[in-house]
């Protein structure tokens, strides 16, 4: 019996369409005013807010919130979140690159700039506290009289 060594054509790569970025342009997702999220989003590329969001966004690219939009919740921005001047973002933790603000807007925030950090914890070594077992000193035995 002879081993074939040829893939099955089941197992053979699936082409990525070149709408989802492999042409060199990046994804981009759009919330419209009558659009609202509950839940969590992550998108990888660029997201615009014109509808409202209870929850955490989360991009690779840019996050715009503009017109009437609103959200309520973490934003991660890994290149820039900017907030427009009709917007409003109530949030917990702003994570970005880069920051604007447009004047009119309204923001409550914590915000930490800089290149966000990969939500994956690296694991944490654990190590052990050695124990020390003291023992207890031994009781006299009581030598007396027989009655």
């Amino acid at each position: 019996m002879t081993l074939s060594t040829r893939r099955p054509a089941s197992r053979l790569a699936t082409p990525v369409p070149a709408e989802n970025g492999s042409n060199g342009h990046r994804n981009s997702v759009v919330l419209g005013p009558n659009d609202r999220l509950v839940g969590q989003l992550y998108i990888e590329g660029d997201l615009h807010v014109s509808g409202s969001v209870e929850g955490n966004l989360e991009a690779t690219g840019d996050i715009e919130i503009a017109g009437s939009g609103k959200v309520n919740g973490d934003v991660t921005a890994y290149n820039r979140l900017t907030v427009g001047s009709d917007a409003s973002l109530i949030a917990g933790d702003v994570r970005v690159a880069r920051l604007t603000v447009e004047d009119g807007a309204k923001f409550s925030g914590k915000v930490s700039m800089g290149q966000p950090v990969s939500k994956v914890a690296e694991p944490v070594a654990v190590v052990p506290e050695p124990v020390v077992v003291v023992p207890e000193p031994e009781k006299p035995t009581q030598k007396g009289k027989r009655r």
